[in-house]
């Protein structure tokens, strides 16, 4: 079965599944849809009509259907200085979770970082996961909170 998982970049076509799996996945913090901010019609919009991108995006298959995805931008690593990948969000389906989904995702991360020439990825793991930040830990990865003692902060200009 697990050479069955199929790991690729995002087209246009794939925003609805995208989308349903975001949703999936902020259900997961009890946010519920009408508490999200971002829209499908922005999904599609910034991530596949502009030009660049503002985003961009893996998809995991199984059998041709979406099951999981990784969508991931860039930033300016002043700090190490050059360019950094920074993963918003990497989300499995439930019932493909602990399949090797999920590593075949990260690795496909890890190997666009490379191809980039990018100084390191960073994103965030809610504290209450403990299951995503082992995953994260077995690929090497330091919670920032702890060696290099800082936190992260956001102000919301939306409304």
């Amino acid at each position: 079965m697990a050479d069955e998982f199929t790991v690729r970049k995002a087209v246009r076509a794939d925003c609805k599944d995208i989308w349903e799996m975001f949703l999936q996945l902020q259900a997961m913090s009890d946010v519920t849809p009408e508490q999200v901010k971002f829209s499908k019609e922005a999904l599609q919009r910034d991530g596949f009509d502009c030009s660049p991108p503002l985003f961009h995006c893996f998809v995991a298959e199984f059998r041709g259907v979406a099951i999981g995805y990784a969508l991931y931008s860039y930033q300016y690593s002043a700090y190490e200085g050059g360019l950094e990948m920074r993963v918003s969000n990497l989300f499995v389906k439930e019932v493909y979770r602990c399949k090797g989904v999920g590593k075949l995702l990260f690795e496909a991360l890890i190997e666009k970082a490379k191809q980039q020439k990018t100084v390191g990825i960073e994103w965030m793991v809610l504290n209450w996961n403990r299951t995503a930040i082992k995953f994260y830990e077995n690929f090497g990865a330091q919670d920032l909170t702890i060696t290099e003692k800082v936190h992260a902060f956001r102000i919301s200009l939306s409304e």
